[in-house]
């Protein structure tokens, strides 16, 4: 018997009929607010919903699909327990499994948002639980074209940068939430935003980072929160995808981003690492919305965490040692690797200081590539190659040897408990447990 296969022109299809056709996911449910208890307010899956008062939601409400946004200060946006589902189904797509059209998940469940031309001061959002979306929360803030513009070409940066910053979002306040499988960040802050405090939140299986801190934001407070499993997997807006991370990401993204406290939270199993601080290299720099990043992630304190089952717990300087040739970068290139057209920028992280946490179960506890860095009052234990390693890679190293690395009354899983590597210069250690000693390498 002869058996003929018919081959079905896909591209000929639409994206809805081809996603039918496949199969491709989970059938979206009823919008679950049909079943609300009566009291609740009438919110519509794929509706967003403009606050612009005090809003405590009732007892036992649920939605799918929905967003809030903040525009208007003075405002508390207390959720009581409320269940906020991006996409309407229990579950994210499997890796590689795209989204039907009509399914694709939502993109915010919290937008807050300022402008230079409308100051907002004095938001709190609270108790809430959201799942599934791309972003759990999104604080923005909007450039007039006149300083884009500047920024763009450079002018007057300094000045501008802080004058920027005494209009951005001030008081900005996320508490008590947990935000759940989100397809990219669970709480994304953007340029210039200061004094935002967020606080006893759970951030779990992020596909991207937990949170993420932009360039020129500073005095952000991260505390009492939990982070965990961030960082394995991206989701590709265009394909309706999410595929699993070759380098995966961490819980916090401090990048550009100075003057930050992050304090008392647990740090677990996330698939990068915990605490990564860098500078972006003004990635895609011929792209009109770029912008070159020009504060460096400086006088960050990370104090009394925890950090279990990590790759990395914080790492300093974290592109530093990274090629960064695919990056498209704008910076100035500091070394380039001739043979593989490999190249490398300078990644700003100093005057840090990680103080009193505690690691346990870590590959790598604390990595430092940049100067002026203090490590102290830390407990490592169980760690599997090295507390504390400084120094950046070699070929870097004749640029830029990382200087001034304070390590003092530490406690160490092993001996030697630090690795210097590429011969870092100016390091100072006193007080340590068992008293340091350490290996160094040229490799």
């Amino acid at each position: 018997m002869k058996i003929v296969l018919t081959l079905i022109p896909l591209l000929l299809l639409s994206a809805c009929n081809a996603d039918k056709l496949l199969d491709l996911s989970v059938p979206t449910r009823t919008p679950i607010q049909n079943s609300n208890p009566a009291n609740c307010p009438k919110w519509n899956s794929g509706e967003t919903i403009e606050i612009a008062k005090n809003t405590t939601i009732p007892k036992g409400c649920k939605y799918d699909k929905v967003t809030f946004t903040i525009s208007k200060s003075d405002i508390t946006f207390d959720c009581n327990g409320a269940e906020l589902n991006g996409l309407g189904k229990i579950k994210r797509n499997e890796f590689y499994r795209r989204y039907k059209v009509a399914e694709v998940p939502r993109n915010t469940a919290f937008t807050i948002s300022g402008s230079e031309n409308n100051f907002l001061q004095n938001v709190t959002v609270k108790n809430c639980k959201v799942l599934f979306y791309i972003n759990g929360f999104n604080i923005s803030f909007g450039l007039n074209k006149t300083s884009h513009d500047d920024l763009k070409a450079g002018r007057n940066v300094a000045v501008l940068e802080n004058y920027l910053r005494t209009l951005s979002p001030k008081n900005i306040r996320i508490e008590n939430n947990e935000i759940i499988k989100s397809h990219k960040a669970g709480i994304f802050i953007q340029r210039y935003i200061t004094d935002l405090i967020a606080n006893k939140n759970t951030i779990d299986r992020a596909s991207d980072m937990g949170m993420y801190l932009e360039s020129g934001t500073q005095r952000i407070t991260i505390s009492n929160s939990i982070f965990s499993k961030n960082g394995d997997s991206t989701y590709n807006l265009e394909e309706r995808k999410r595929k699993p991370r070759v380098r995966k990401r961490e819980a916090i993204a401090v990048d550009s981003s100075a003057y930050n406290t992050i304090k008392n939270n647990k740090f677990v199993n996330n698939a990068g690492g915990a605490i990564f601080i860098y500078k972006n290299c003004y990635e895609r720099y011929k792209e009109a919305e770029q912008l070159p990043r020009y504060q460096g992630s400086n006088f960050n304190l990370i104090e009394n965490n925890s950090f279990s089952d990590e790759k990395k717990g914080v790492w300093i300087g974290s592109r530093q040692s990274r090629d960064l040739n695919n990056f498209k970068c704008g910076d100035p290139v500091i070394h380039i690797r001739e043979k593989n057209s490999e190249k490398y920028y300078e990644d700003f992280a100093k005057n840090n200081r990680v103080i009193n946490n505690t690691f346990d179960n870590t590959e790598k506890a604390v990595i430092v590539e940049d100067d002026n860095n203090t490590i102290s009052n830390n407990r490592f234990r169980n760690t599997e190659r090295k507390d504390i390693i400084i120094g950046t890679t070699g070929e870097v190293t004749d640029v830029h040897s990382v200087d001034g690395t304070v390590v003092r009354d530490n406690t160490f899983s092993s001996k030697p408990g630090v690795w210097l590597r590429f011969n870092p210069t100016g390091s100072v250690f006193s007080g340590n447990k068992p008293a340091v000693s350490v290996i160094e390498s040229s490799k």
